[in-house]
């Protein structure tokens, strides 16, 4: 019973490593092709401006 719990965790983190792994390589790809580093920004804005 042990060793089923064992590789089964072990299956469930090698494809989660694997689907991680893809997503990095696919972002430094779209890095290289633009010629930079891409960053994720999320503002957030609590005060209206009036024009």
């Amino acid at each position: 019973m042990l060793k089923k719990l064992l590789v089964g965790f072990a299956a469930v983190a090698a494809g989660m490593l694997t689907v991680f792994g893809g997503i990095y390589f696919v972002e430094k790809r779209r890095e290289e092709a633009l010629g930079g580093k891409l960053m994720r920004v999320n503002y957030l804005f609590t005060k209206d401006f009036e024009d």
